[in-house]
């Protein structure tokens, strides 16, 4: 077989990166060309190539008409792609597989779960066990593969804190600014306490804000997994809230102060006793936080990732290694 006639991975994507999932698929790609697998970015015709700013040095194929693909080649696609999109898909010779990073989100492109279970998919990957788990209780019948996501080295930093609670209000805004007035009622010993939004930052601009931050209140929402959360447990921070039912999978009293999900007395009650907490308290909180982060490792994910993979390709891995080696710049 000629380097030209090779089959490889493809991940659909779009830039610039505007969301947590599209960084996770980036890295998919750059850990697989890693390991020596022929895997490439592919772009939606309206993506905007910023090199040399990329978040990760991945080769990046323009979708086009002039683009064929091989039987053999896999095209990954996430769970928010549109019903015609999947029709499309559907229509073509090669290999189709959804990476589902958030089980809530599975209707946007499938009617319902027996339309999910009919499509022609070759596989599926996931971005935790509370998204396969979830998937599986609604009745999916995909061999789900997981793919947990790792929390990145810049948040471990240790900072100073300050009395400042981290917070993003993307997904409850509501629930947001009735938390901050309701704990301020209540607790008027903690008035000065600043409360700091996060959003539209970079991974670097996060990490600083929950590096300063002593507190974290989480206030996921219908999660796949939740790695804000975790992510302000690398920084340090002492996290409560809500743990938006995927973060069930790394939430626990040690490394918590979780409540029933809307719950805003709960959490204005699990906030106030944070702050109240002594040093030693403290000091096992945070270990434990950052112990759970640690956890999500680039480590684990390179692992997870490359047997997911030979577990979808069995013995035809090796036609999709590349001619050069791992992290080659081999292509297409």
């Amino acid at each position: 077989m000629t380097p030209s006639a090779r089959p490889a991975l493809y991940y659909t994507a779009s830039l610039p990166v505007k969301a947590g999932g599209e960084l996770v698929n980036l890295q998919h790609v750059a850990s697989l060309r890693q390991a020596g697998l022929r895997a490439f970015l592919l772009l939606d015709p309206a993506a905007r190539v910023q090199a040399p700013k990329q978040p990760f040095p991945v080769p990046m194929v323009h979708w086009s008409e002039r683009l064929t693909f091989l039987p053999q080649d896999w095209l990954v696609v996430p769970e928010v792609t549109p019903p015609a999109t999947f029709e499309r898909l559907a229509a073509m010779s090669c290999q189709v597989a959804i990476h589902n990073q958030n089980p809530y989100y599975s209707f946007k492109g499938f009617a319902s779960i027996d339309s999910l279970n009919r499509y022609p998919l070759a596989g599926g990957l996931c971005g935790s066990l509370s998204t396969r788990d979830t998937l599986q209780r609604w009745g999916s019948t995909t061999d789900w593969q997981v793919v947990r996501p790792y929390v990145l080295p810049t948040f471990f930093r240790t900072q100073t804190k300050l009395r400042q609670i981290a917070f993003i209000p993307l997904k409850r805004p509501a629930d947001a600014n009735l938390l901050v007035q309701l704990f301020r009622g209540r607790y008027p010993q903690h008035a000065d306490l600043r409360w700091v939004p996060i959003g539209g930052m970079s991974r670097q601009q996060m990490a600083q804000v929950l590096g300063e931050s002593l507190v974290f209140a989480s206030l996921s929402r219908f999660e796949g997994l939740g790695l804000p959360p975790l992510e302000a447990m690398a920084a340090g921070c002492r996290v409560c809230g809500f743990d938006g039912y995927g973060g069930s999978e790394y939430a626990n009293p040690e490394n918590g102060s979780w409540v029933p999900d809307g719950d805003l007395e709960a959490f204005s009650e699990a906030l106030a006793g944070l702050l109240s907490m002594d040093d030693a308290a403290a000091a096992r909180r945070v270990a434990a936080s950052r112990a759970t982060a640690a956890r999500y490792s680039v480590e684990r994910f390179n692992a997870e990732l490359l047997s997911a993979w030979q577990h979808l390709l069995g013995p035809r891995i090796d036609q999709y290694r590349l001619a050069d080696g791992p992290t080659g710049a081999q292509s297409r």
